[in-house]
């Protein structure tokens, strides 16, 4: 399930206007970096997940 969603959002940035694909200038793990190492801030779909699922353990741990 990540990789296609990951494989769909870099389709919406490596496309053309008229629907061809571009060129990959740059590997998708940069682009997720943060602003502040170069990348755009993108948020990978895998990492996330962990990290909302670690947030639901976290809340059920302290009973919330």
């Amino acid at each position: 399930v990540h990789s296609s969603f990951d494989k769909e959002l870099a389709r919406f940035f490596w496309q053309a206007g008229d629907g061809r694909p571009k060129y990959h200038m740059v590997k998708w793990a940069d682009i997720c970096l943060p602003k502040d190492q170069g990348g755009l801030g993108i948020p990978a779909s895998r990492r996330m997940n962990v990290a909302l699922m670690l947030r639901w353990v976290w809340r059920i741990l302290r009973g919330d």
